[in-house]
């Protein structure tokens, strides 16, 4: 049994809460607004940049799981960069620091040209907000035994975004490539992180969490539409060929035996389409 922290416990914070206690941990949850946590969660309330540092528990492990208020460079900075600030300051004095394990984004690989990219890429941002993610990453490990947990689009319950502008007809623009994930198997990954941690295992700085299957946008979006029954909205259906964007797999995890249990957009999307349609029949 171990003590760990989740600073970040909104949705994927709370799964990862969930699955941890059920492993028998201590698990002490952060979230901005609202009191209800997953049960046996110890739970605190508050805005992290404004909690005393020395009310944060001593644990094993810090996993930093923060949620932006809008996608520009200074809510990035708050979100990610300033609430790392917080747990270095509690934690990197201690006797044994604890490991940290950053929720990142492959966003931080600016490539955008249909590259391969892998645990071994050197991260290239090209925006104000990835950069925001690689100065966190990197201030983390100057202090504190870090990893980098580089996940790419996450999807899941409740995120019907992209079925919503489907749905609409909203036009498709241009073609890319796409990397995904399911929140689920981000969970699952993120346990096994938690289980090599606490077996002193070596990590590389950081390590990618997707789904291993890069995919065309359009691709998705026309079997999400004939799902849906709605309108195919390509700009140039002869253009169907991606010119943007960049194919990311992940080593290290698979070599540990991790695999994700949706492959593949198909299989993610099927109970997410069932639930979206029972909400819009309610």
């Amino acid at each position: 049994m171990s003590n760990i922290l989740i600073a970040g416990c909104g949705d994927l914070g709370s799964g990862l809460a969930e699955e941890l206690v059920s492993k028998d941990h201590n698990v002490t949850g952060i979230r901005r607004t609202g009191s209800i946590f997953p049960k046996d969660v110890q739970g605190i309330t508050g805005d992290l940049l404004n909690i005393n540092p020395s009310l944060l528990p001593d644990v094993d492990v810090v996993f930093l799981i923060m949620t932006p208020n809008g996608r520009n460079e200074a809510a990035y900075r708050s979100a990610y960069f300033d609430t790392a600030q917080v747990i270095i300051q509690r934690y990197q004095h201690v006797a044994k620091p604890p490991h940290v394990f950053f929720v990142s984004s492959t966003s931080v690989y600016g490539q955008s040209q249909g590259e391969w990219i892998d645990d071994n890429t050197a991260a290239e941002p090209t925006s104000a907000t990835a950069s925001v993610l690689l100065d966190t990453e990197q201030v983390l490990a100057s202090v504190l035994p870090s990893v980098a947990v580089r996940c790419s689009g996450i999807y899941g319950s409740g995120r019907f975004r992209l079925l919503e502008k489907i749905e609409r007809g909203e036009a498709w623009g241009e073609n890319s490539w796409t990397n995904r994930v399911h929140r689920d198997d981000v969970v699952s990954a993120l346990v096994m992180l938690t289980e090599l941690a606490l077996e002193n295992e070596c990590f590389p700085e950081h390590v990618i969490v997707t789904d291993q299957t890069p995919v065309s946008m359009w691709e998705v979006k026309l079997w999400l539409a004939t799902q849906l029954g709605a309108d195919i909205a390509m700009n140039n259906i002869d253009d169907f060929t991606p010119r943007s964007g960049k194919r990311i797999q992940g080593q290290f995890l698979f070599s540990k035996g991790w695999r994700p249990n949706f492959p593949s957009y198909a299989s993610g999307y099927q109970s997410l389409l069932l639930e979206y349609q029972q909400q819009k029949a309610n």
